[in-house]
């Protein structure tokens, strides 16, 4: 038989309700979320809303739902109101993504567990990025052109998240310290291109010089992508007396792309040198790291040359093999070597003519430790359609 107290039992409304959230737990949120959406990182303390003043236009959002009932997304969990009402369930994003998140159509993708990873990078890289003692400030020198008729950007946020992992802080907006940024006109199968492109760089470089001789500049964090002919003379003109970081762009797209890996094996390179029997003021040398050069593709002038080769020791190039910061320091090892063997073993040569299949970074490096007053000069090659043809020449 039943009771008048097990009748009411089973008729109680047992959805769970919401909660008001403490206003100690909105600041708190606002704070550690530097005032950005934790999921598109929209600014929402200058809101236009008035005509007086700014305000904030950021929304605390739950992660699981605030309530429990049919319609509340992400509304089935064990929390009970007030463990809904806390810090660690909730996060501050901008009206458009909270609207997002809460739409029927996407509540399958972003489910607890997405938020709560995206709330806790986003609130780590706050903390991390805003730990000024540790972070040291650079100069950021950015450099783009358009690769096979495509454009090749250097994102921003990468470039932050970049230089986070490794230590570094940018210095700002402030072009005469701050930030340097070019992108160079045409592409390289326009003939005029590396005469613009040499100008350009000549240009941003002397700005760069300016600042350092200023004293305004301690460091210098570089992020190209270009033509390798253009990378090799960006390399030339970088001061080498000025602590000078480089950066590659991985074949991934988010914003760790320009990071540096760490856990792949620094590999060994191999240097080949195949001499003639008579002397010769030229050379060839062949650097393979992304791809192996064909040598139906070379330049039948350069076949009479002496020939410096280097490559992966033990293994076939690849994309790649350049994506930590100590394979490239071991391949700036290699190549200065193979200069000082060509000084040696080739003493008669005066022009060397680079052919190469390098990651960005690799073939900066490649201009960056020629030496102006002892190295030949170099004429350097860029393929294209069906061969390798000459495209710019360092001197200086």
């Amino acid at each position: 038989m039943k009771t008048e107290a097990s009748s009411d039992a089973a008729t109680r409304d047992t959805e769970i309700q919401r909660k008001d959230v403490l206003e100690g737990t909105r600041i708190r949120l606002w704070a550690k979320a530097a005032g950005r959406c934790v999921l598109c990182a929209a600014y929402l303390l200058d809101g236009s809303d008035s005509y007086w003043h700014a305000i904030p236009v950021g929304q605390i959002a739950h992660i699981v739902g605030a309530s429990s009932g049919k319609n509340a997304p992400r509304g089935e969990s064990a929390l009970d109101a007030n463990e809904r009402a806390l810090e660690e369930n909730l996060m501050l994003l901008c009206y458009r993504c909270h609207k997002r998140i809460d739409d029927k159509a996407y509540v399958g993708k972003y489910t607890v567990d997405f938020l709560t990873q995206q709330k806790h990078r986003h609130e780590r890289r706050v903390r991390e990025v805003t730990n000024f003692a540790t972070l040291r400030p650079t100069s950021v020198v950015t450099v783009s052109a358009d690769i096979r008729g495509t454009a090749a950007p250097v994102s921003l946020a990468q470039v932050a998240e970049a230089l986070r992992a490794e230590g570094y802080t940018g210095m700002g907006d402030d072009t005469h310290n701050g930030a340097f940024t070019l992108h160079l006109p045409g592409n390289e199968n326009d003939g005029w291109a590396w005469n613009a492109h040499r100008t350009e760089l000549d240009r941003l470089i002397a700005r760069v010089a300016e600042a350092v001789k200023a004293g305004s500049v301690e460091t210098v964090s570089v992020f190209a992508l270009a033509p390798i002919p253009s990378l090799v003379y960006l390399g030339s003109k970088l001061d080498d007396k000025t602590e000078t970081r480089l950066f590659r762009r991985g074949r991934i797209d988010d914003v760790t792309a320009w990071a540096w890996g760490d856990k792949t094996p620094t590999p060994k390179f191999d240097i080949a040198l195949i001499s003639r029997s008579t002397p010769a003021n030229e050379a060839t040398v062949i650097v393979e790291l992304s791809s192996p050069v064909k040598e139906s593709r070379l330049p039948l002038d350069l076949a009479s040359f002496p020939r410096v080769t280097i490559s992966p020791l033990g293994q076939i190039p690849y994309p790649e093999l350049i994506n930590t910061r100590g394979a490239l320091e071991e391949f700036e090892r290699v190549w200065r070597q193979a200069l000082a063997r060509i000084e040696s073993d080739l003493p008669d040569v005066r022009t060397l003519h680079l052919v190469s299949s390098v990651p960005a970074p690799a073939a900066i490096a490649m201009g960056r430790h020629r030496m102006r007053s002892a190295h030949p000069t170099m004429v350097v090659y860029q393929f294209n359609k069906e061969t390798y043809e000459a495209a710019m020449e360092i001197t200086e």
